[in-house]
């Protein structure tokens, strides 16, 4: 495989890995960051009903979200800088 096969596959890695942290855990996270709570709370005295996103911290978010995209671009990073046999 030559450098420039190497370089291809590395950002091929680097941009799945980007998409993915992207909308498994980059969106969520905003959604949530960017949550207002005057138009998505029910308050009704004694009980308060919040619409707010969860927090991306379920299994997917974590696994797909954040753990993948690092080992897809480490995996990019160990292709594009390996020596040719």
């Amino acid at each position: 495989m030559d450098s420039n096969q190497r370089r291809v596959i590395a950002l091929a890695a680097y941009g799945i890995a980007l998409i993915l942290f992207a909308f498994f855990f980059a969106k969520p996270f905003w959604d949530w960051m960017t949550w207002d709570q005057r138009k998505g709370t029910f308050d009704f005295g004694i009980l308060k009903v919040t619409t707010r996103p969860a927090f991306p911290n379920d299994a997917k978010a974590v696994v797909v979200g954040l753990i993948l995209p690092i080992v897809l671009a480490a995996t990019g990073r160990v292709i594009e800088k390996s020596k040719p046999s």
